[in-house]
C-alpha cells in the first residue's frame, strides 16, 4: 500500500479516533462537561454547564460568611465566561476568579446574596473581604435509586489576603 492510499483510507479516521480520545481524557481526568465535548455521554448525563454550579463563598474581615453570586446583575465577569468555567473548569482560571472576587466591590440584595461589581458606582457600601473560595459542582444522578446529589468536579480553591 503506497502513502498516498493510506492517507485517503485512514487519514480521517485516525483523527476522529484520536480527537475522541483526547476528549474523553479531558472529560475524566479535568472536568470537561460531557454535552461540551466530553463524548457520547452528552445523551446519557445531566451534567450540562447550566446545571453546573460556580459557588463562591467569601469571608468579610469580621469572619462572617457571605455568598457572592456572579450571575447577573453582577456585572464582575462575562456570561461567556461564566459558562466557559462551568463547562471546562481551569484551577489557573479559578484562582484569577477568586482573586478578582477579594478585590470586587460587593452589593448585598434583601435575601443577603452578595452580587460582585467591577466598580463602586452602583455600590452603597464597601464590604472588607480577607478570603474568597470558589468551586465547581455537578449534578449526578442514580436511576437505581432515584437520587440527584451535586459533587465537586475541581478542588476547593481558596485566595486569602
Amino acid at each position: 500500500m503506497d502513502y498516498r492510499n493510506f492517507l485517503y483510507q485512514w487519514a480521517v479516521p485516525l483523527l476522529l479516533i484520536a480527537v475522541a480520545g483526547r476528549q474523553l481524557v479531558l472529560s475524566q481526568t479535568q472536568g470537561l462537561s460531557a454535552w461540551h465535548g466530553g463524548g457520547f455521554g452528552m445523551f446519557a448525563s445531566v451534567d450540562r454547564d447550566e446545571r453546573r454550579l460556580l459557588q463562591v463563598l467569601a469571608t468579610d474581615c469580621d469572619g462572617k460568611p457571605l455568598q457572592v453570586e456572579l450571575a447577573p446583575p453582577a456585572d464582575l465577569v462575562s456570561q461567556q465566561e461564566l459558562v466557559r468555567l462551568r463547562t471546562f473548569p481551569d484551577l489557573h482560571r479559578l484562582q484569577a476568579l477568586a482573586a478578582q472576587v477579594l478585590e470586587a466591590s460587593l452589593q448585598p440584595d434583601a435575601s443577603g446574596i452578595y452580587y460582585a461589581h467591577q466598580t463602586m458606582a452602583d455600590v452603597a457600601e464597601t464590604v472588607c473581604l480577607q478570603q474568597v473560595q470558589v468551586q465547581v459542582w455537578r449534578l449526578r444522578h442514580q436511576r437505581s435509586f432515584g437520587g440527584m446529589w451535586y459533587e465537586p468536579v475541581t478542588p476547593l480553591v481558596e485566595v486569602t489576603r
